[in-house]
């Protein structure tokens, strides 16, 4: 979609970029030092205050998911969730088509995520695109086996169905970060921290900690770590992703070595 020139130029409007620039220019931060604390000002910023929008983020209106299907639209509750319509990995995709697979995947779970739930009509509405076009996309998904939470198929949803779930998942069936990460269109980022969380769960489990304090130690919601004990209660038997297992054991002792050395702060 964009020549590499064009796009080392919208990368470098951005907010983070500009941060970066403030950082090194007037508090006497090398280039390295800028970034590495720019970045941890933004994520700060984007945990601490609801209301901070970053680059190519915007508010949108949607139903509840609380809602069920057939109620009347107009009795219905609302929920203004924060969609991410432009993200710095989008760049490096040329293709329009993909583009648009990627953002129905990432806009229908950050609605959900936020409590709400967006109809086919929201999706074409935000990426200027028909509703033929969505279903598409969508039917294209499922043929791959991964589920797209609109308000139309939310009643289909069932334990273990969360974006970071079937990241796991994928990676248990033989899928590479990088290949999970264009499929569910995520940052490569964004898979290996799911990971992470996951091998800590193992820990926990292999340890005999009880759900609830699994959760507690390592700060995922009882939800997600019910989700990610599912997960390995499923797999963990089946001789078929043992290999998938051990590079995940593999990945815990280097975490843990990090966490000894203190580059890492997290409990395990």
């Amino acid at each position: 979609m964009f020549a590499q020139p064009a796009i080392k130029r919208l990368q470098e409007k951005s907010y983070l970029q500009g941060l970066v620039h403030h950082l090194n220019h007037n508090y006497d931060l090398s280039l390295v030092e800028a970034e590495t604390l720019g970045n941890e000002i933004l994520r700060e910023r984007m945990d601490d205050s609801p209301s901070f929008l970053a680059d190519g983020q915007l508010w949108y209106t949607a139903i509840s998911c609380e809602e069920p299907a057939g109620k009347a639209l107009a009795k219905c509750k609302k929920v203004r969730v924060k969609l991410t319509v432009h993200s710095p990995a989008d760049l490096g995709v040329s293709e329009p088509d993909r583009r648009r697979e990627m953002l129905v995947h990432r806009l229908s779970w950050e609605a959900t995520e936020q409590g709400a739930a967006l109809t086919i009509e929201d999706l074409a509405r935000i990426l200027i695109t028909s509703e033929k076009t969505v279903r598409r996309i969508i039917k294209d998904y499922q043929a791959q086996g991964v589920f797209i939470p609109t308000r139309g198929h939310l009643k289909d949803i069932g334990p273990g169905t969360t974006h970071k779930s079937q990241a796991v998942r994928l990676f248990l069936k033989g899928l590479t970060v990088t290949e999970i990460a264009q499929r569910l269109a995520h940052h490569i980022n964004s898979i290996e921290r799911y990971l992470d969380d996951f091998c800590i769960v193992m820990m926990g489990i292999k340890d005999g900690y009880s759900v609830e304090r699994i959760a507690r130690n390592t700060r995922l919601s009882e939800r997600l770590t019910r989700e990610y004990v599912a997960i390995h209660q499923e797999f963990s038997g089946h001789p078929d992703y043992q290999w998938s297992f051990e590079r995940l054991s593999e990945r815990l002792s280097y975490l843990l070595k990090k966490r000894a050395l203190g580059e890492d702060g997290g409990s395990p």
